[in-house]
């Protein structure tokens, strides 16, 4: 990515931060004017200081203010912020039509330029998920939740398989195998992989490592052992039990397996967000 592109990226960033700070105090309208107001604003500021570089865009960024401060700027000189209105220069207080005189009414006039009062506070209200709101859906947990960087957030109820499966692929990877092995009878003898994976990986302690290989061979022994048939020679009956019931008891272990290292995976992501809020609050 080129240097103006990573500038750009600093842009729209920073346009996204404006953007969730005015949800809930500005209309749709009033929104999607506003930012569009002070992307030019800013598509200006970098031209005039020649400004290409992410650092020297952000410098400028700077210069507008904190996202939050720009909004709340923005809304306490409600004469320029009416529903069909485009926001003036006023908005940004650089003083352009009337800025001073829109600064002492706004004090008096309240909302948008309405007779009722600007209220105290405004309703909380999340963004949706694809402007970078909490994601609540169970796939994704907590860890999408507004707040979760607070260790005493209410919301917090453990993060959900997306996010594990990004923390540690390999592991996820192993779970799924294990899984489609033991439900799709036709690979079942994938396991094998699953079990290689499982001993290779630093995150499975020994036991687990133990039951990723044993509990399948163990299951398929015991399969084998319950084959009612007979047969001439004892390569054919290994074979035949293998076969029959030992393929039975061997999906049957992989599926166990599968559900064991999903549980035992997702404990363990829990048990280190635990520790880190702990470390945090410490610290």
């Amino acid at each position: 990515m080129t240097e103006p592109e990573r500038a750009e990226q600093v842009v729209l960033a920073y346009l996204a931060q404006v953007g969730d700070a005015a949800y809930g105090r500005l209309s749709h309208r009033q929104r999607a004017r506003f930012i569009g107001d002070l992307r030019g604003r800013i598509n200006a500021a970098c031209a005039a200081a020649n400004a290409r570089s992410p650092e020297r865009v952000r410098r400028i960024l700077r210069e507008f203010g904190d996202p939050e401060d720009v909004v709340l700027r923005a809304c306490r000189q409600g004469p320029g912020m009416a529903d069909e209105q485009v926001v003036d220069g006023a908005a940004l207080g650089d003083g352009a039509d009337g800025g001073d005189e829109g600064e002492g009414e706004s004090e008096g006039r309240g909302w948008a330029g309405s007779e009722r009062p600007m209220p105290a506070h405004r309703v909380h209200r999340d963004p949706p998920p694809w402007r970078g709101g909490p994601d609540r859906s169970w796939l994704r947990g907590a860890s999408g939740a507004r707040g979760d960087a607070d260790a005493g957030s209410s919301r917090a109820t453990g993060p959900g398989p997306i996010d594990v499966a990004r923390r540690y692929p390999a592991e996820a990877l192993t779970i799924g195998i294990y899984l489609i092995s033991g439900i799709i009878g036709g690979i079942v003898f994938l396991w094998l992989l699953g079990a290689v994976l499982a001993v290779l990986s630093r995150v499975w302690s020994r036991v687990d490592r133990w039951v990723a290989v044993v509990v399948p061979v163990a299951a398929t022994v015991g399969g084998m052992a319950l084959w009612q048939g007979e047969a001439p020679y004892v390569d054919q009956f290994i074979m035949a039990s293998l076969l029959d019931t030992g393929v039975i008891g061997l999906r049957v272990a992989a599926v166990a397996c599968g559900l064991y290292f999903a549980l035992r995976l997702m404990r363990l992501v829990r048990r280190a967000e635990v520790g880190g809020a702990g470390r945090a609050r410490s610290e």
